[in-house]
C-alpha cells in the first residue's frame, strides 16, 4: 500500500522535493550524481596520471557541468589536498581573464612589511598572463597538492587566439612534468572544436565524449531522489520519465519534480502513477523557460490552417538519434505517418525541414553534411523533449504513442 504523509508535513515534503531535483542547476552533491561513472573513472585517471589534462565534449544539457561540479568530490580521499578550481567562459573572455580567475582562487600568506598577510596571486601580475606564467605559478604546488583547474563553456570564446594559447599551456604544464590538471569543458561534436588542432597535445590529453544519458544512467537519476524522498513508482510512470528526457538529465529532474509535486498535493501520496506523470508535463510546459515557447511558436507559425508544421515538428522530436543527437530525414518517417494516421514519404516533408533551419523560424534544427546525406538535431538539445510534451498536450501525439512512452519498448516504436 502506498505511503501518505499528514497535512502539516506537506510544506515540509515540498522542500524536500525541490531541494532533490533541481532541473535548472547542476547537482552539486556527488552522493546525488548519477549515472556517468565511465566519464568519472576517466577524469581519475587523468588527473592521477602526472602531465595528463582532460577534453570532455558534448551537447548542451547533458551534465558536463554537473560532472564537473562533483569533481572534487569524487577524487579517492588520501593525503593529497585537493585545490580545485572553475572558472566559466563567456564571449568577451581571453587567455589572460581565465587565468587572472584561476590566480584569484590561488592564495598564499607573506609578510612584505605589515605583518603576514594572505594575498592572491594575481595580485603579483602587473602585466598580460601567459602560458609561462601559468606553467611557473603551477610549479609553485608541492607532491601532495592536487591543482586541478575546470575551464568551463569554452565553445562559448570568440577571441581565436585563446584555444591556442590554453593549448600551448597544456603541452608546455606536461612537458614540465607539473603536478597539475586542466580539464577543458564545452559543447562540441569533437574535440577539434574546442581546441586548436594541436597535434603535440594529443599525446597529453585525454578526449572524454559526454554523450546523451542511457535509459539505465536516467533510471538511476531518477530513482536516488525518489528513494531518499520516500516514494514509489509503477512501472508505466517510471518508463514515461525516462522516454519523455531524451538522454536529458534536467529533463528527468523536471518530469520527476512535477510528479512528485502532484502526488503530494493530489493525496498526500509518497506514490506516482502515470496520472502524476500526464499532470508533470503540464506543469513543465507551463514552467519552461520562455525562449522555448517563442522558438516553438517561430518554428510553427504559418497562416495556413492546415498546414503541418507542428505535426512534422513533433515527428522530429519522437525521431530516433544518434550518440550526438543526429537524426536522418528517413527516421520521421514512421512517427509523422502515425500522426498523421497516413504513409508518408520524405517528399512530403523535405521543405518543412528546410523550413525549420530558417533564421526566421529562430534555426530550430541544425542542419549538418552534403546534400542527400543530411541530418539532423535540434539546435538546442532541451527543444526535442519540450516539443515531444507540447504534441502531447496540444493533441498532436495519438493515444498509441502516449501509451507507448510507458513501455520499455518505446524506443523501437518508431524503428527506421
Amino acid at each position: 500500500m502506498a505511503k501518505s504523509i499528514k497535512v502539516g508535513d506537506v510544506a515540509t515534503k515540498r522542500f524536500e522535493i525541490n531541494q532533490l531535483f533541481t532541473p535548472s542547476t547542476p547537482v552539486t552533491v556527488a552522493e546525488l550524481f548519477a549515472g556517468r561513472s565511465g566519464q568519472m573513472l576517466r577524469i581519475i585517471d587523468t588527473i592521477a596520471e602526472t602531465g595528463r589534462h582532460a577534453v570532455l565534449y558534448g551537447e548542451r544539457g547533458v551534465g558536463k557541468t554537473s560532472l564537473m561540479q562533483v569533481v572534487p568530490f569524487i577524487i579517492p580521499g588520501r593525503k593529497e589536498r585537493i585545490r580545485f578550481c572553475r572558472v566559466q567562459a563567456f564571449p568577451n573572455s581571453t587567455f589572460h581573464s581565465l587565468f587572472n580567475q584561476v590566480f584569484k582562487k590561488m592564495t598564499f600568506t607573506a609578510d612584505i612589511g605589515e605583518g603576514a598577510q594572505q594575498y592572491d596571486v594575481s595580485q603579483t601580475f602587473t602585466g598580460t598572463i601567459t602560458p609561462d606564467d601559468v606553467v611557473m605559478e603551477f610549479g609553485h604546488f608541492t607532491q601532495n597538492d592536487i591543482p586541478i583547474v575546470v575551464l568551463d563553456e569554452f565553445n562559448e570564446l570568440t577571441d581565436p587566439e585563446t584555444p591556442v594559447l590554453v593549448a600551448n599551456t597544456i603541452k608546455a604544464l606536461s612537458d614540465a612534468g607539473t603536478n597539475a590538471t586542466i580539464i577543458v569543458v564545452g559543447v562540441a561534436d569533437n574535440v577539434t572544436q574546442l581546441i586548436e588542432n594541436h597535434e603535440s597535445i594529443q599525446r597529453c590529453t585525454e578526449q572524454i565524449p559526454m554523450p546523451r544519458m542511457t535509459k539505465d544512467e536516467l533510471f538511476e537519476v531518477l530513482d536516488k531522489r525518489l528513494k531518499q524522498l520516500g516514494f514509489t513508482i509503477v512501472p508505466d510512470a517510471r518508463w514515461k520519465i525516462v522516454n519523455l528526457a531524451k538522454g536529458l538529465p534536467a529533463y528527468v529532474h523536471g518530469l520527476g519534480k512535477y510528479a512528485c509535486l502532484n502526488a503530494v498535493a493530489s493525496g498526500r501520496r509518497l506514490h506516482l502513477e502515470e496520472c502524476n506523470v500526464d499532470a508533470a508535463i503540464d506543469g513543465l510546459i507551463s514552467s519552461s523557460d520562455q525562449s522555448f515557447k517563442d522558438v516553438y511558436e517561430a518554428a510553427t507559425r504559418s497562416n495556413q490552417p492546415d498546414n503541418l508544421l507542428k505535426h512534422v515538428l513533433t515527428a522530429c522530436a519522437l525521431a530516433k538519434v544518434d550518440e550526438s543527437g543526429y537524426f536522418k530525414p528517413v527516421a520521421i518517417k514512421e512517427p509523422l505517418s502515425a500522426i498523421l494516421g497516413r504513409s508518408v514519404e520524405i517528399a512530403n516533408f523535405q521543405n518543412h525541414l528546410k523550413a525549420f533551419i530558417d533564421p526566421k523560424r529562430k534555426q530550430v534544427l541544425h542542419r549538418d553534411g552534403e546534400p542527400r546525406a543530411y541530418r539532423f538535431r535540434f539546435r538546442q538539445p532541451a527543444m526535442q523533449p519540450f516539443v515531444l510534451m507540447k504534441g502531447i498536450t496540444d493533441g498532436i501525439v495519438d493515444v498509441d504513442a502516449k501509451r507507448a512512452l510507458s513501455s520499455p519498448e518505446q524506443p523501437d516504436l518508431f524503428s527506421t
